[in-house]
């Protein structure tokens, strides 16, 4: 965790990437701060020569060339230019090291998400582990799976691409709900999240085919969600 001195160096930083880019983009007044938002993303509010950012606070430790890169990216989309991430973002926030370190800030954030795998009645480390004896995931895959207790939601699972997670409801945490569903559940969105990468800051669109065929018994997993009227 950053002190305050460090994470007020960082902004200051930041601050001075985003002017001298903006004026590149006719901006005179550029703000930025840090904001911790739950998920990665970026805000701002603009004028006429006058600019101000909400960065999330997942930044904070980025180096210099990596703010250049996030900052020439923002300001081409504002132009109205493509706005790609360069592959030394892309290359900085798809890195494990990233979603190790910033993992725990997010599940915190997540109101609904407990951070202990072992539910009441099942255990989401003991779903991977069957995943990895099955080849379906490598043993170095990074993948980390949560509770998520929001009953509001009709979703199976959800994920986060950056942070490698992948959320599954207590819905599935009883002692009558097959392995193979929950196991289904959890392979499913780790594909996403491997097709979310390849796709992360590019002009391509993720794909919504999926190999699911390589899971054993997916057609039987896929009406049990039906009859459980959840959704992935």
């Amino acid at each position: 965790m950053k002190t305050a001195t460090q994470i007020e160096a960082a902004k200051e930083m930041m601050t001075d990437v985003f002017s001298r880019i903006g004026k590149q983009y006719a901006y005179e007044n550029v703000s930025a701060d840090f904001v911790a938002f739950k998920q990665f993303k970026v805000q701002w509010q603009r004028s006429y020569n006058w600019i101000a950012f909400r960065i999330s606070d997942y930044m904070v430790d980025a180096p210099e060339n990596i703010m250049e890169d996030l900052a020439e990216s923002i300001f081409a989309k504002i132009a109205g230019k493509q706005g790609l991430y360069s592959d030394g973002m892309r290359g900085w926030v798809l890195d494990d090291d990233f979603s190790i370190r910033k993992r725990p800030t997010f599940i915190r954030r997540g109101r609904y998400l407990s951070d202990n795998p072992l539910g009441e009645h099942k255990n989401l480390n003991d779903a991977i582990d069957r995943l990895v004896s099955k080849g379906l995931l490598k043993k170095d895959h990074n993948i980390r799976a949560v509770w998520n207790s929001d009953a509001r939601s009709d979703m199976a699972a959800t994920y986060s691409v950056l942070m490698r997670t992948i959320m599954v409801t207590t819905a599935l945490d009883e002692p009558d709900a097959p392995d193979d569903v929950i196991d289904y559940v959890i392979y499913h969105q780790y594909l996403r999240i491997q097709e979310g990468a390849r796709t992360f800051g590019t002009e391509e669109e993720p794909s919504t085919r999926l190999d699911d065929t390589k899971f054993e018994g997916y057609r039987e997993a896929e009406r049990a969600l039906d009859m459980l009227c959840l959704a992935l």
